[in-house]
């Protein structure tokens, strides 16, 4: 797989480029080194990495981002003449800022997006439907197409190449000081299912092996290529986690990708089609991050015995989190956020109420637990502030 050579013209200014310069200076003056030194380190230990230096136990990991108005940079608009990757650095620079009033873990970077299509755009596939309600178009007529699909290439005109491109403007545009967090990467089931047809492929996955098979192999490949290729347009400061694109993740740890199917199939079919695909990855890099939408909770013994999963993320409104730390291997961080989605019955928690179900698991099950809250609405005034830390405390 060729990695685009991508060509930029930056000496051609416009008035936004004045204004993502004074923002790019501003974040980097908000999180001074020492900061950053800092959230790495309660972060490695949080993943349970060999680089982590000291050990922690004040409180749990955490974060607050996007904690809403006042616009803490409002002298520098929106400038009329801003093209589109523009406006998106400069609405994510000022989220950056607005975000540093929180002294916790949240790790500053430019997000580069959410596409399901991203890896199926390698094999050919598109996106179809109305705007609100798209999915992938499905290119498996037959079982027996998996073995006729083009290679995976990194074709113009396609998804992959639009978030490769977007990466790499966000990377040059900057000189490589702000980190580019990785695309999101749907992992090699879901890319299946969605290439072959959902409903079909769950239905034929029994009688269809060998094709499911292939196709999962092929999917593993493409991932793992694609991953280099963003680490080559993005630069080795890439941040390769993308649920959600605000945790820093050590270099031995590896990368995240997302497998919602987890949630709607059995514990056999993980172990059977999903895992060996995600041990795969987990061996190319030192390391696997899994995501799920749903509920997970019929499957941590198949998530204990992986031998390259280093972290499991979900919804604390949609898994358990204390059924399922209850049975979590230690060596196991837990990734957990909020959403709007209840799974069986379960509460959708407030950010403190979030934060401090988390450090309550954390201190009674012995699972390092990381509570990300995004997207509150809060204001990070002090009362608010002083909440979150309070909840976080062990």
């Amino acid at each position: 797989m060729k990695t685009p050579d991508f060509d930029f013209d930056f000496s051609k200014r416009n008035a936004a480029d004045d204004v993502i310069d004074t923002l790019v200076e501003r974040v980097l003056a908000a999180y001074p080194p020492d900061r950053i030194a800092r959230i790495k380190s309660r972060t490695a230990w949080t993943w349970n990495s060999a680089s982590a230096k000291r050990q922690y136990d004040d409180r749990v990991t955490y974060l607050v981002t996007s904690p809403g108005d006042p616009d803490l940079s409002p002298d520098l608009p929106y400038p009329k003449d801003a093209t589109d990757i523009q406006n998106e650095m400069i609405w994510q620079l000022k989220g950056m800022l607005n975000n540093s009033v929180v002294d916790c873990e949240y790790f500053p970077g430019f997000s580069s997006g959410c596409q399901q299509v991203t890896i199926p755009s390698l094999f050919g596939c598109v996106n179809e439907g109305v705007s609100d309600s798209e999915h992938i178009k499905p290119v498996i007529k037959t079982p027996s197409d998996v073995f006729s699909l083009p290679a995976a290439e990194i074709r113009e005109g396609f998804m992959c190449h639009e978030m490769l491109w977007r990466m790499a403007y966000k990377h040059r545009r900057t000189g490589g000081r702000i980190p580019v967090y990785m695309t999101d990467v749907q992992g090699p089931f879901s890319c299946a299912a969605q290439m072959w047809g959902v409903q079909d492929f769950l239905c034929d996955l029994a009688e269809h092996e060998k094709e499911a098979h292939h196709l999962l192999s092929l999917c593993t490949d493409a991932i793992i290529n694609f991953f280099r290729a963003m680490w080559e347009v993005a630069g080795d400061t890439m941040v390769p986690m993308h649920c959600m694109p605000v945790y820093w993740i050590p270099q031995d740890c590896g990368v995240a990708v997302s497998d919602d199917f987890f949630a709607v199939v059995g514990r056999n079919t993980v172990e059977n089609f999903s895992v060996p695909y995600l041990e795969r990855i987990g061996a190319a890099f030192g390391g696997v991050t899994a995501h799920t939408c749903g509920s997970m909770n019929h499957l941590p013994e198949a998530m204990n015995r992986m031998k390259t999963l280093r972290a499991v993320n979900f919804s604390t409104s949609e898994t358990d989190l204390r059924k399922y730390a209850a049975e979590s291997d230690p060596r196991i961080t837990i990734l957990t956020h909020r959403s709007g989605l209840s799974c069986n019955g379960l509460p959708i928690l407030n950010t403190v109420e979030h934060i401090a179900h988390c450090a309550k698991t954390q201190r009674d099950f012995g699972v390092k637990v990381f509570a990300s809250v995004l997207w509150s609405g809060a204001p990070a005034d002090e009362e608010n502030r002083k909440a979150w830390e309070a909840a976080a405390r062990l």
